[in-house]
């Protein structure tokens, strides 16, 4: 029975690990996504017409399709779509009931720690 219970315990464990995971890759894509929204905004107010290199390559890295006849606006609205992605995310398992072997390892968790 422990050791079932350690290992149900090791699997919630991995599962919250990854769930972090996957929210810090979230957020740290939304934040990329922001600079480049910033970047090409600085762009579009000064008038500039030509995107840098490196803007170009965080573009084609998140799935931006870019070439050099897309206006700045239609860029910035591009960006917007990618964004979409990674908002509005909802927990996979948002009213999941625990079953007996997590309520078990959580209990025994608890008594552990």
């Amino acid at each position: 029975m422990y050791e079932t219970i350690q290992i149900e315990t090791q699997r919630t464990t991995l599962r919250v690990l990854a769930n972090r995971a996957e929210d810090a890759k979230r957020k740290l894509s939304l934040y990329a996504l922001d600079r480049i929204l910033w970047k090409l905004e600085e762009m579009n107010l000064a008038e500039k017409t030509i995107v840098p290199p490196d803007t170009v390559r965080q573009l084609f890295a998140f799935g931006v399709p870019y070439s050099p006849d897309i206006k700045i606006p239609d860029l910035i609205e591009l960006v917007f779509t990618a964004q979409e992605q990674f908002m509005n995310v909802e927990p996979e398992e948002i009213n999941r009931v625990p079953t007996i072997e997590e309520l078990e390892a959580y209990f025994e968790q608890s008594r552990v720690a």
